[in-house]
């Protein structure tokens, strides 16, 4: 019985540490609170329209585009627009369509979610109709490919010796207990 209560806590410690990456991709995947940068600000003749993207820094994958329409002269929210937003690869003619949807908590604001699935530059077109005219603005942007350095060697290189010095004790641990039986006779 003791024999296998030793196997216990290693292989718990494998399995909470397998378990565990499951958890951050997730939250990765925008499962959790998203943060926005600042995509594009323009001003119409009616309107002010601020355009917020989310992840911050735009890689393959899903992006959300946060649209927020304000009246020029009176900087109230603008509510029951159609606004459509149009995701183009450059040299491509394949369009991406997706409708911007309006957000019953805060006024005046929409969201889109595309998927681009291709790195490199898009041309980016967001449609505005109200009852009288339409609003189109476009915009270029550059979708990066997804890794995990995000252009920064050191972490990989820290990931990889925490990986290392991890194993390393399990493997140091697993020796030193055969070392004991051997010298115990156990």
């Amino acid at each position: 019985m003791k024999n296998k209560f030793k196997l216990f806590l290693p292989l718990l410690f494998v399995c909470a540490y397998l378990l565990y990456p499951v958890e951050s991709r997730i939250l990765a995947q925008g499962e959790g609170y998203s943060q926005y940068s600042e995509f594009l600000i323009e001003e119409t003749d009616d309107y002010k329209i601020n355009i917020f993207i989310s992840p911050v820094r735009p890689v393959v994958g899903q992006q959300i585009f946060s649209i927020e329409v304000l009246e020029k002269i009176t900087n109230n929210p603008v509510k029951d627009l159609k606004i459509e937003v149009y995701a183009t690869p450059l040299f491509d003619e394949k369009k991406q369509f997706s409708p911007a949807l309006s957000s019953s908590l805060m006024e005046g604001n929409y969201q889109s979610i595309l998927r681009l699935e291709k790195k490199g530059f898009w041309l980016m077109d967001f449609e505005i109709y109200n009852e009288d005219e339409k609003v189109t603005i476009s915009e270029q942007i550059e979708i990066f490919e997804r890794n995990r350095t995000i252009d920064n060697s050191d972490f990989s290189y820290a990931f990889l010796i925490i990986q290392f010095i991890f194993f390393g004790g399990l493997i140091y641990l697993f020796v030193s207990s055969r070392r004991r039986k051997k010298k115990l006779n156990i």
